[in-house]
């Protein structure tokens, strides 16, 4: 349900929001932590619209690799800015003359250097989100994805920030596991809420479909543990008279 077309409702996202805001401009990094059909993609989406930002949806990348992390965004990065630097700019040069395939084999080579080169074209503070990092805990190449936040946060680069969301079961394993990130997030992490506060429903809904308040909050009412996903999805395949007739009046 992510996506430039809607809008974010909430106090609670719209919280969340400025708070990333905050941290992405003061920390290497930051953590929007939630269950999945929570709104954290549509929260990241806000965030770049506050921000310089670079949204990479790693559900649309091969392998979830620094290298290919380094391409995407040093691609990105250049063709917004990629007259900057002048040609005698290794990587402005490679940009201009092999595109993504010469970005992606300098990432191959040296993925810190490609990153951090790209962003040095950028001339102000840039977020990156990178959304879906981790999709599982149970990942086999959990840990060796996990460590390219470690990679990046000891990068130090200081005309950046990047943004990951985090499913919490991914984000318990790393604190258990992997301390040094662990003790980190405690410091970065904004969570969304695990279930739908009554009280923001209206406000969620008024943002897709304000004709269907009433139904939405029957619904939740219902189905306490729904998603937002999931929320917005029925009410988009369900009239609202439908629904009415079968819930019994009090």
């Amino acid at each position: 349900m992510a996506g430039e077309a809607y809008r974010l409702g909430g106090r609670s996202w719209q919280r969340a929001v400025e708070s990333l805001v905050k941290l992405t401009s003061a920390f290497p990094m930051a953590v929007l932590l939630g269950r999945a059909g929570m709104g954290k993609s549509q929260v990241a989406y806000e965030v770049c619209k506050k921000t310089s930002c670079i949204y990479v949806d790693l559900t649309e990348v091969g392998e979830r690799s620094m290298a290919n992390i380094a391409a995407i965004v040093a691609w990105r990065l250049l063709s917004r800015y990629g007259d900057r630097g002048g040609a005698k700019n290794r990587i402005v040069e490679v940009y201009r003359k092999f595109g993504y395939e010469g970005l992606a084999s300098l990432a191959r080579g040296d993925p810190a250097w490609t990153l951090r080169s790209a962003l040095e074209l950028a001339g102000t503070r840039t977020v990156v989100v990178l959304d879906e990092l981790l999709p599982s805990a149970e990942d086999p190449k959990f840990f060796e994805v996990a460590y390219i936040m470690h990679r990046i946060r000891n990068m130090n680069l200081p005309n950046s920030s990047f943004l990951v969301t985090m499913l919490p079961e991914v984000y318990e394993k790393i604190v258990e596991r992997i301390p040094p990130l662990g003790n980190f997030f405690i410091h970065i992490t904004v969570q969304l809420p695990d279930v739908i506060p009554e009280e923001e429903v209206e406000d969620i809904v008024s943002a897709y479909c304000p004709e269907k308040a009433e139904l939405a909050r029957k619904i939740v009412a219902e189905r306490p543990d729904i998603t937002v996903r999931e929320l917005l999805l029925e009410l988009n395949n369900m009239p609202s008279r439908r629904y009415v007739e079968l819930v019994p009046a009090d």
